[in-house]
């Protein structure tokens, strides 16, 4: 497999689907022009092999025709998510010297090129050009060789003043495609369900990029909540998927909300995937039995492309229970370890090579004889298989999300009534972990206000989960915060819960308690909110707003329920309704 593969594949498409997505489909020919439109831009933009190119965009075309047409022209994507504040926008983009910038809306005062939907024609005859602000024509792509080029480098966590880019390379990217689709059974026939973010390794790798390698499509659902889960669901079957790919927080959320047994019944559907984290045994036992098919877990990093190590009901895998086994490369508990527990660590062709412009940390990622450090505590068991027991370093990972803390802190600290910020991670049943913040005032803020700050600073899902202020964050004789001492305290400090408050109607109590939860004013809410009106609503928020109305009105609200709550009003429905 090479570029020029990938590219054959794309030319020899025709009218197949490449990408479904809910407003309509993109065959492979569209996708030719696209990537061509898009070779006509770098052209114009002066951006040549090896350049960098910034792509902020919340649009599934725009992030997906973008970033293969950059990597098979040997420009170097590098891909943000929509929210990405325009201040980390821009340090990345100085950071690797972008020599463009394409985006929904471009930060004010940066040249670049505004790419979105465009409608042409007269009342009667509409065309919509998905890519426009891009040239009408362009060339064919100039698909390097070399397998030690950049194929695109993702920022995925680091603090404002130090970002913190992974390298990826032609080679590493070949070799886990190749792996990938050999483990997975992928070909032509295929039909991928992979609705995760595209400015992450297992959305765009395992997505729209692994399509394109097996002339087969990439089915997108618009992004998971619990409210349209049901909707989300059934696309599985009426897309005839073969391949589902989502992390455990999503499978744990259909394992706990999900109405039907019959999503993935279908003949074609032969695989179900989690990636980015740990599947939990009892998870992993309960989807089995209750779907009746098989679940494969993969483990990976983002240095490592999409994944190293497999497990599920294929030979080369390892076992139930656990991350897996390597395939295609190596994995080792370090040798230096004192017990049978010790950091697992990684070799392999698809093991990227470091960090942009960072040969500290490049260095202290790896071993002397080249081992990658994944940071993960680990154990190997007799048969091969690895089981990862915690993690070593100091990041939250929250429903396969890499959050480093200080990233977090360097953001509250820029509000000037914080003095002091020290983020942890706090256990979740749901999302395994969820980064809470302590911070120490130095003027009064409420925590609707440092909040919206956060918003203003961080993508979404970094934003953490509570902000509590405190008279001083413990820390030891050096100075240094004591964390866990610290999570005893925030663990005990969740929203809601509390009893009814019966002189007051009932509207009034749940406007109250999701101000409490969603973190907003109050007055900011009406009966009609919901999730695409209010910043803090969320998934993890919604199972907070659920949960904290069960503890308060003393009801349970069913499944069946569940995905009906869309609304305030609907809550406040649901909760009259279990009262009767």
């Amino acid at each position: 497999m090479n570029l020029a593969a990938l590219w054959d594949n794309a030319r020899a498409g025709g009218k197949a689907e490449w990408m479904t997505m809910p407003g309509g489909a993109m065959d492979y020919a569209a996708l030719v022009q696209a990537v061509r439109r898009w070779c006509a831009w770098f052209d114009a933009a002066g951006a040549g092999e090896g350049d960098r190119v910034l792509i902020r965009t919340s649009d599934d075309v725009i992030a997906a025709t973008g970033f293969i047409a950059a990597m098979l022209d040997g420009v170097v994507p590098v891909l943000m998510t929509g929210d990405t504040p325009d201040l980390r926008a821009l340090v990345v983009a100085h950071t690797v010297a972008a020599k463009a910038f394409a985006a929904d809306q471009l930060p004010e005062g940066q040249p670049g090129i505004t790419v979105g939907p465009e409608t042409t024609g007269g009342w009667f005859s509409k065309t919509v050009d998905p890519l426009g602000g891009l040239p009408a024509a362009g060339r064919d792509p100039r698909l390097p060789q070399g397998p030690d080029g950049l194929a695109y480098v993702l920022f995925t966590s680091g603090t404002t003043a130090s970002p913190s880019g992974v390298q990826i390379t032609r080679g590493n990217l070949l070799a886990n495609l190749a792996t990938l689709s050999r483990l997975f059974d992928y070909g032509p026939r295929s039909r991928i369900f992979n609705d995760m973010i595209l400015a992450h390794a297992d959305g765009m790798i395992q997505g729209p990029v692994m399509a394109l390698a097996n002339k087969c499509a990439v089915i997108r659902s618009g992004g998971f909540t619990i409210a349209g889960m049901e909707k989300w669901l059934g696309r599985v079957r009426q897309s005839r998927a073969s391949h589902v790919i989502t992390v455990p927080t999503i499978w744990a959320m259909i394992d706990a909300y999900a109405a039907h047994d019959d999503y993935f019944d279908a003949p074609e559907c032969t695989h179900l995937m989690s990636v980015a984290a740990k599947l939990p045994e009892e998870l992993w036992a309960r989807l089995e039995g209750r779907f009746e098919r098989p679940v494969y877990n993969q483990y990976g990093l983002t240095e490592t492309v999409a994944s190293a190590l497999y497990a599920g009901p294929q030979h080369e895998m390892g076992a139930f229970g656990t991350v897996g086994k390597p395939v295609d490369c190596e994995a080792r508990i370090d040798p230096e370890a004192s017990g049978p527990e010790g950091e697992l660590q990684l070799k392999g062709a698809h093991i990227f090579p470091g960090y942009w412009q960072d040969p500290e940390r490049t260095a202290q990622s790896f071993t002397t004889d080249g081992w990658l450090k994944t940071g993960d505590l680990a154990r190997l068991r007799e048969d091969g298989s690895f089981d990862v027991l915690a993690r070593i370093k100091a990041v939250i990972m929250m429903g396969g999300f890499l959050i480093r803390p200080d990233e977090i802190d360097e953001a509250m600290l820029r509000h000037p009534a914080v003095r002091e910020s020290v983020t942890v991670g706090i256990e979740d049943a749901m999302f395994d972990e969820v980064p809470v913040t302590a911070v120490v005032l130095q003027d009064k803020a409420s925590e609707e206000e440092l909040t919206a700050h956060a918003r203003a600073y961080l993508e979404s899902q970094k934003v953490p989960k509570r902000i509590v202020a405190m008279d001083a964050i413990p820390r030891g004789d050096s100075g240094k915060p004591r964390l866990k001492e610290l999570r005893d305290l925030l663990g005990a400090k969740q929203p809601g819960g509390g009893e009814a408050n019966e002189s007051e109607d009932l509207e009034s109590q749940v406007i109250a308690l999701a101000a409490d939860v969603f973190r907003v004013d109050p007055a900011a809410l009406s009966l009609g909110s919901c999730g695409g009106s209010v910043a803090g609503w969320d998934s993890f928020s919604q199972l907070n707003f659920l949960m904290a109305a069960e503890d308060r009105f003393k009801v349970a609200i069913p499944a069946s329920l569940v995905a009906q709550i869309e609304t305030i009003a609907d809550m406040v429905s649901a909760i009259k309704r279990l009262r009767r």
